[in-house]
């Protein structure tokens, strides 16, 4: 019968006999092992490298939403999280989820010069499209 003290004791004996990190490895002058080991990235480097692969130049959106939106789009997700997904919103605000992903994800909130200034350009910004469209006799 083996006792506690006996199966530690063989344990030790074992652990003696098998070769250290140092004898199985090749180290440099320093005593470090000279092969690195891959370290197991994190989630958000796991992403981080995902949207670089996606997006080598950068994250540049076809769709523009206006300020009204982008405070729309939080509010749903905050008052109906379960309701209004990040895949939801993107059906009904029709832009990509990686759109609403960066929209929730932002902590940014203007000044309220800021924002006067945002909802000025917006609005120039839609009178050009109507002059636009009813150029060419399309009907905005």
């Amino acid at each position: 019968e083996d006792t506690p003290r006996k199966s530690t004791a063989r344990a030790k004996m074992e652990r003696k006999a098998r070769p250290s990190s140092a004898e199985t490895h090749p180290t440099d002058s320093t005593g470090q092992s000279s092969k690195p080991r891959p370290k197991a990235q994190e989630p958000w480097q796991l992403q981080k490298a995902a949207l670089k692969e996606k997006f080598p130049e950068g994250w540049q959106p076809r769709k523009r939403l206006s300020p009204d939106a982008l405070a729309g789009i939080r509010a749903l997700n905050a008052q109906f999280p379960d309701v209004y997904t990040t895949d939801a919103l993107a059906d009904k605000f029709q832009v990509s989820a990686e759109a609403i992903r960066r929209i929730l994800k932002s902590k940014w909130r203007p000044s309220v010069d800021e924002e006067e200034e945002r909802q000025q350009r917006w609005f120039k910004r839609g009178k050009q499209v109507w002059e636009q469209k009813a150029a060419l006799g399309i009907k905005p």
